[in-house]
C-alpha cells in the first residue's frame, strides 16, 4: 500500500469516531489512512491495525506542518477555517465533504427544511463510497481484562453531554427501573457526569477508565443509552445496540443512528433543533424536549436486549 492518506477531524468524539467509516474504503482503494486529530480521542484506535494516528494539541498544529506534508490525499472533514489554512499551506490532493452548513441551520427556523441527512453517509460521499458504517477495533486482550474485571451483558448508561439541552434528566430513574428488572447498570463518561445515583446499585466507573477502556466496556454492554453526544457514537462503532436520547437536537442535523443499530427517541417539538449542538439554555425554561418518561426509555432497552436472547 503505497499511497497514504490523511483525514482531518480534530475534534469532537463523536465526530472523531465517524471518520472511521473511511478506513476500509480508503484500504480498498489502495490507500494507508492516517487520522489527523487532537488528544485526547485518537487514543481510541491505539489498537486499530487499519490506521496511524497523529495528535496535535490545538497550540502546537501550525508548528508541526513537517508531519503533515507529502500525503497524497487529504480528505477535510472540518470545512472550516482552520482546514482552510492547511489547504494553502500544504497544498496537493484535497476533498472534502457535503456539510449542508446552509440547509441545517435554516432547519433551526424552519420545518420545510428538516430533511434527512447523515454525517456518515456524507464523510463516505468524500470518497465516492457508501453503505460503510463506523468501527472502532478492540483487542481481545482488553475485552478479556475488562470482562474479568467488570463483567458483560450489563446495560451502559452514559448520562453525560456537553450542553444541558442534550442531556437527558432521568438517568437515575432509568437505572432504578433497570434494576427493578434485573439488569446490571453500568455508569460511563468523564468525571462528574454521573452525580445522582447514590441510591442506585449502578456501578460507577465515570472518570475511572480511558476512552480506549470506556470503548471497550460500551462494548461489552448489551445495550447503551446515552444522549445525542459522542460515547453513542463509540456505541454504534463497536457494534452495541443503543437507545439515543433528543433534547435540543434532531436527526436532520447529522448524528442519528441507523435503525440496525438501536433506537432514536425523539418527541418532535416544533422548537426542535434549536441549536445545532445544544448550547444555551431553553427559551422556554421548561426543557420539554427532555420530559421523556424513563419507562419510555426502559421499553425499548428491554426490546433490544431481547433481541440477542
Amino acid at each position: 500500500m503505497d499511497k497514504r492518506a490523511l483525514l482531518i477531524r480534530f475534534s469532537s468524539l463523536g465526530d472523531v469516531v465517524l471518520t472511521s467509516c473511511l478506513f476500509e474504503p480508503l484500504i480498498k482503494r489502495g490507500y494507508k489512512p492516517y487520522l489527523l486529530t487532537h488528544p485526547p480521542y485518537g487514543e481510541l484506535f491505539l489498537e486499530d491495525p487499519r490506521v496511524e494516528v497523529i495528535q496535535i494539541r490545538k497550540d502546537e498544529l501550525f508548528n508541526r506542518l513537517d508531519l503533515l506534508r507529502g500525503f497524497d490525499l487529504y480528505l477535510d472533514l472540518h470545512k472550516n477555517l482552520k482546514t482552510l489554512v492547511l489547504r494553502l499551506l500544504l497544498r496537493g490532493n484535497w476533498r472534502s465533504y457535503p456539510k449542508d452548513s446552509l440547509r441545517r441551520r435554516l432547519a433551526l427556523r424552519f420545518p420545510i427544511f428538516r430533511k434527512p441527512y447523515s454525517v456518515v453517509s456524507a464523510y463516505l460521499k468524500a470518497v465516492g463510497e457508501e453503505g460503510y458504517r463506523p468501527s472502532l477495533l478492540i483487542s481481545e486482550e482488553r475485552l478479556e481484562l475488562l470482562k474479568k474485571n467488570y463483567g458483560e451483558g450489563f446495560v451502559a448508561l452514559g448520562p453525560g453531554a456537553r450542553y444541558k439541552k442534550k442531556r437527558y434528566p432521568f438517568f437515575r430513574e432509568l437505572a432504578l427501573g433497570l434494576e427493578r428488572e434485573g439488569y446490571k447498570v453500568v455508569l460511563v463518561g468523564s468525571p462528574g457526569e454521573c452525580e445522582g445515583f447514590e441510591k442506585t446499585n449502578a456501578q460507577n466507573l465515570c472518570g475511572k477508565l480511558s476512552l480506549l477502556d470506556t470503548a471497550g466496556i460500551i462494548k461489552l454492554a448489551k445495550v447503551f443509552v446515552g444522549n445525542d453526544s459522542g460515547l453513542l457514537h463509540v456505541a454504534r462503532a463497536v457494534g452495541t445496540k443503543a437507545v439515543q436520547i433528543y433534547g435540543a437536537t434532531h436527526p436532520t442535523l447529522g448524528f442519528s443512528l441507523l435503525p440496525e443499530e438501536g433506537k432514536v427517541i425523539i418527541k418532535n417539538l416544533p422548537c426542535q433543533p434549536c441549536t445545532l449542538h445544544g448550547k444555551g439554555e431553553c427559551k422556554y425554561r421548561t426543557y420539554k424536549c427532555l420530559q421523556i418518561p424513563p419507562e419510555e426509555v426502559l421499553k425499548e432497552v428491554r426490546a433490544l436486549a431481547s433481541q440477542g436472547d
